[in-house]
């Protein structure tokens, strides 16, 4: 038996071209969305917590074992406890030059039950959503969908250990707790809506980016996801990109060769969710928290 999370893009924050959106009419198998679009309109993933009692560790179309952990509220619909969820049709996407997989999200309670798809999640490391506000053309579909856990798209984050400013001063991000403030660069101390973790491989994508101390005028040695943009404050920036500060994804300083990549064989992930967009201080360095509920990113 596993327990396990999907991180969720509900059909609500979609822009989709054909009116029945992500739901099947006489199947379940995405086709009517082959050469439709979709734009994403917010990024803000929910989290979907499951329960499987098979022995594999995917998410997949037909697998009876995979059910809601928890009542839960997925793109505004409550759901019960039990309920029987699935990946009902996979679809692939392109904004011409970047390709993106997902699969259709199904809470498997209607008749036919692929009749009402709530969202998609998508496949690759953490943070790697495509963009918000690209219209993005669905190139192909794909019926019965089985992707492991580990591969699915979560938000970006901090390793375990990293310090976040705090009114108290630094605090280690697991201990961390709604309603705890955090230190922000614009907003003043802020409060965080939500926290989260997960326990992962770290092989490929998954490999943590290590910066050394100094680097960005972090205090030790700073630990996150390969996508998470970290900040540049220097007279350089300005020179560049004609800005004072600008973010940078940290697998940019592994390819610049003054960060690399964390040779750990298992790493935990700790996200951070705020209201607004706001810079925070992690091990002293400048940063994007995990995600803002407000935020398209």
């Amino acid at each position: 038996m596993a327990n396990y999370s999907i991180f969720v893009l509900g059909e609500s924050q979609l822009s989709i071209s054909v009116s029945q959106g992500l739901d099947g009419l006489d199947q379940g198998t995405g086709i009517h969305l082959i050469g439709q679009t979709i734009t994403i309109d917010t990024r803000t993933a929910t989290e979907v917590f499951i329960s499987d009692g098979g022995s594999d560790t995917n998410f997949a179309d037909n697998d009876t074992n995979q059910l809601l952990d928890g009542d839960q509220t997925i793109d505004g619909v409550n759901f019960n406890d039990g309920t029987r969820v699935e990946a009902e049709y996979g679809i692939t996407l392109t904004d011409g030059t970047n390709t993106w997989q997902a699969i259709a999200f199904n809470v498997n309670n209607s008749s036919p039950s692929y009749a009402t798809v709530e969202g998609i999640a998508f496949i690759g490391g953490p943070g790697e959503f495509p963009p918000a506000g690209v219209t993005l053309t669905v190139v192909d579909t794909q019926e019965g969908p089985s992707f492991a856990v580990a591969d699915y798209v979560t938000p970006i984050c901090y390793g375990s250990g990293t310090l976040i400013e705090t009114p108290n001063g630094y605090a280690r991000i697991e201990t961390l707790r709604p309603g705890d403030k955090v230190w922000t660069q614009d907003n003043g101390y802020q409060s965080v809506k939500w926290v989260g973790s997960q326990d992962v491989i770290a092989a490929g994508r998954f490999r943590l980016v290590e910066v050394p101390t100094g680097i960005i005028f972090n205090f030790s040695p700073l630990k996150v996801s390969q996508q998470h943009r970290l900040v540049i404050a220097h007279p350089v920036a300005e020179l560049l990109f004609a800005a004072p500060e600008v973010f940078v994804p940290a697998i940019s300083f592994v390819d610049a060769g003054v960060a690399t990549l964390s040779n750990e064989k298992t790493a935990c992930y700790h996200h951070v969710l705020l209201d607004n967009h706001s810079i925070i201080r992690a091990n002293g360095a400048a940063s994007e928290p995990s995600v803002n509920a407000n935020d398209p990113m």
